[in-house]
């Protein structure tokens, strides 16, 4: 039972914490789905690394040696808690590579932790069967994925939604605690009883599995070469690419909340279970026939998948995903070598996971202008079929298939994005994401645009005389255009304007002589395009500033300033794609925003998305900081036109009353609006889908 028990919270903790501890460090990064990814890295390096360790630890022969070995580790880990994350830490190397620190911020809050969880599966199977002669293992392995799924759903449905971050931080480490006081019991278990020696204990479990509850000799294996290590390795790598790869292109355009990074967590980890369970699972024919359907939609789903709503894509990419791991799992299971090499095989397969998460959070990010990981998997591993399937003398028809197959994925890839990419001048892939400048025939006028992943965030028409005019979600008439155009006409002097997001800059254009336009912004690449590509910025007449870096961290770096200085209007328009950074709309960032905004000035926020309803939110926060809601919805005139979304809050109760506003605002019954609040303890994304 103590074993059980120590496998079953191990595995919960294991995996309840990689969502907890990513979603508290998404703020401090921009708030992208690139956290995920990164956060990915880590908890596939300390896998391995955990990994390794149990297997070096079994190659002690004395268990007694192994025990004392591991308590050692399990005091010093008991420690590290309560495990958290240090805000001065954060924001002293916020500057730096994103990715180097986000690997280092989690070493420091969760690492040595996580690191004694993962080890927690192999070595208690090794235990148990030094104190159980005769028995089997391995259901433990089966609790322990039992856990992990319990784990994986449970957060987004009900941790997330009732506890706050502090309290879920206090719960986690408690338990962790309850974790090394179980491991005690069974360490004292093991010491008292240890009969065989780790080298004779995997000599005589070698080739034991269960089936329908039976221990049964697998007698389905496969040699140890190098040529099976490199396909046991390129196999769990691109299951690890389609699951980062695949969780990447659901959340690029939606927030990267924990639902869309879990769903396909669930999948790679239920595919693993169902392929090791029983060979009867995966029948080859099967599952490649689907894997050759779900390629083709995965290469569509490149071009086009934003076009659709948000649960047929979440249904598209799961498919394609689930089918692509089942293939790489299967072959995995079918070629597993002999007993004794089986813990070689999975370190073969972690090591595989982690090369494949270091490919897309560091090699694709670096070399790819697009997420092109993504399809390319799908073509790489039709590839690697192909040639495994050769070196099997498998059926002549399973290799003609997946050759066939691969050119015909490649080839439809090639025309597609030759055609996609016809009208890119530029193109920038970074940490937080793909932008591209695009220039468009619309109406018989040539526009520039800017898309952040697959959203416009700026255009402007590339005729001299009409290049500063304000198009798209920046229009005249708009809720941000009539916020800056009323509060020049009220003022006598210039006025002070900060803009946290920049764009392609199109807002500047409203500028006047005398005033002061602040744009914060976290992107680098947004930066030079906005300069290089857009002239909105070099041909304004107010004294523009920009200022790289998360503008809730550099209006408290600055405040003081700010607020002897404070902004008239203050712009939010800090979302990359249709994806919205939490951390800049909590109350304690709106109680922010209102230290550095005058008595009288604006804070303008866009709320225009396409899968989020934000107006609950912002009534919620317009209530809980004391300042008024004026609502502007203004829909597209031309066909090309976007309609678009915005929120004032204030208290200038004039401006409120002025004519042009009472006019363009949008009449909402805001009483009936359900309130919803965030704070930095506590925010809740799924409570605003459409």
């Amino acid at each position: 039972m103590h074993y059980l028990l120590v496998v079953f919270i191990g595995a919960f903790l294991l995996f309840q914490v990689q969502p907890l501890i990513a979603k508290l460090i998404l703020p401090y990064f921009g708030g992208g789905a690139a956290v995920w990814t990164a956060c990915m890295l880590f908890f596939q390096a300390f896998l391995l690394a955990g990994y390794g360790y149990s297997h070096a630890l079994s190659r002690i022969k004395s268990v007694k040696h192994q025990v004392m070995l591991h308590v050692i580790l399990l005091f010093i880990s008991v420690i590290t808690l309560p495990i958290g994350l240090s805000e001065q830490a954060l924001l002293s190397t916020y500057d730096d590579s994103p990715l180097l620190n986000i690997l280092y911020q989690l070493m420091l809050s969760v690492g040595l932790p996580y690191f004694v969880l993962s080890s927690t599966g192999p070595l208690v199977q090794n235990w148990y069967a030094s104190n159980h002669q005769g028995k089997a293992p391995y259901f433990l392995y089966s609790w322990s994925n039992v856990a992990s799924l319990i784990a994986l759903l449970s957060f987004p449905f009900v941790i997330e939604p009732q506890l706050s971050a502090s309290i879920q931080l206090t719960v986690w480490s408690v338990l962790y605690g309850l974790y090394v006081l179980a491991f005690m019991v069974i360490s004292i278990s093991t010491y008292r009883n240890h009969l065989i020696s780790s080298i004779e204990l995997t000599q005589n479990l070698a080739g034991v599995g269960i089936e329908n509850g039976v221990a049964q000799i697998d007698v389905h294996t496969h040699s140890f070469t190098l040529t099976n290590a490199f396909s046991w390795v390129a196999l769990s790598s691109l299951g690890v690419i389609f699951l980062v790869a695949t969780t990447n292109a659901i959340t690029q355009n939606v927030a990267p909340i924990p639902f869309l990074w879990i769903l396909p967590l669930c999948l790679y980890l239920l595919s693993f279970i169902i392929c090791f369970h029983s060979n009867r699972w995966y029948i080859r024919w099967y599952w490649l026939v689907l894997f050759v359907l779900s390629s083709i939609i995965a290469i569509f789903l490149y071009f086009i998948g934003s076009q659709f709503d948000l649960i047929t894509q979440v249904i598209l990419y799961s498919f394609v995903l689930l089918t692509a791991c089942m293939v790489c799992h299967g072959e995995l299971a079918k070629t597993k070598p002999a007993p004794r090499y089986l813990t070689h095989f999975y370190l073969l397969i972690a090591l595989g996971g982690f090369l494949g998460s270091l490919f897309v959070a560091f090699i694709a990010t670096n070399v790819f202008q697009q997420f092109l990981e993504f399809p390319l998997a799908f073509i790489g591993l039709l590839l690697l079929l192909t040639m495994v399937y050769w070196r099997e003398n498998l059926s002549t028809k399973y290799i003609i298939a997946m050759s066939l197959s691969a050119v015909l994925c490649a080839s439809l890839f090639s025309v597609l994005l030759s055609r996609y990419q016809q009208n890119d001048i530029f193109q920038q892939r970074n940490f937080y994401g793909i932008l591209t400048v695009k220039d468009v025939d619309v109406a018989g006028k040539t526009e520039r645009r800017l898309v952040d992943g697959t959203t416009s965030h700026g255009t402007q028409y590339l005729d001299e005389s009409l290049q500063q005019i304000p198009l798209s979600y920046y229009r005249k008439g708009t809720g941000g255009a009539i916020a800056i155009e009323l509060m020049q006409k009220t003022k006598q002097t210039g006025i002070n304007v900060g803009f946290v997001g920049l764009g392609a800059g199109a807002l500047a254009a409203y500028g006047e002589k005398e005033d002061h336009f602040s744009f914060f912004e976290l992107n680098p690449a947004v930066i030079d395009a906005a300069q290089r590509y857009f002239t909105f910025l070099a041909h304004s007449k107010a004294q523009i500033e920009v200022i790289k870096g998360d503008a809730r961290i550099s209006i408290a770096k600055n405040r003081a300033q700010l607020v002897n200085k404070p902004f008239d209007v203050l712009v939010l328009d800090a979302f990359s794609g249709d994806s919205i950074p939490q951390h800049l709309l909590t109350v304690e960032a709106l109680k922010l925003y209102q230290q550095v905004v005058s008595e009288q000035g604006i804070i303008a926020i866009h709320i225009s998305n396409s899968h989020l309803n934000l107006l609950p939110l912002m009534k919620g926060l317009a209530d809980k900081v004391q300042l008024e809601l004026v609502y502007f919805h203004t829909a597209g005139k031309r066909a090309e036109s976007h309609d678009t979304d915005w929120v004032w809050l204030t208290q200038n109760n004039n401006l409120i009353d002025n004519p042009v506003v009472k006019l363009q605002s949008t009449r909402v019954k805001l009483s009936s609006i359900e309130q919803i609040v965030w704070t930095d303890d506590h925010s809740h994304l799924m409570s605003l889908l459409k």
